[in-house]
């Protein structure tokens, strides 16, 4: 397993390579859950974002996301999201 060490003003934070969806989510745009065919992304900020997801080839079109709520967004058959990410 590889792990990496981030530095951060104030802070110091390990990191592994099992989280590494984690440390692609550090705006408002959160993957909170995924099933076939679709993934929920939360909006962590108390501003309307736009989001998407990262899977492999061609990412969803982004979707807008009210403060706080969460959206579905749809995948196609076979897709799986890695992480959420503001567009």
């Amino acid at each position: 397993m590889a792990a990496a060490l981030l530095s951060v003003p104030g802070a110091v934070v390990s990191a592994s390579a099992d989280t590494d969806g984690a440390l692609r989510e550090p705006g408002c745009a959160k993957l909170v859950g995924s099933g076939w065919g679709w993934a929920d992304i939360h909006n962590a900020c108390g501003h309307t974002i736009s989001a998407t997801v990262e899977v492999d080839g061609w990412d969803p079109s982004c979707i807008q996301i009210g403060p706080g709520g969460t959206g579905r967004i749809g995948l196609d058959p076979g897709d799986e999201p890695y992480y959420a990410y503001e567009c």
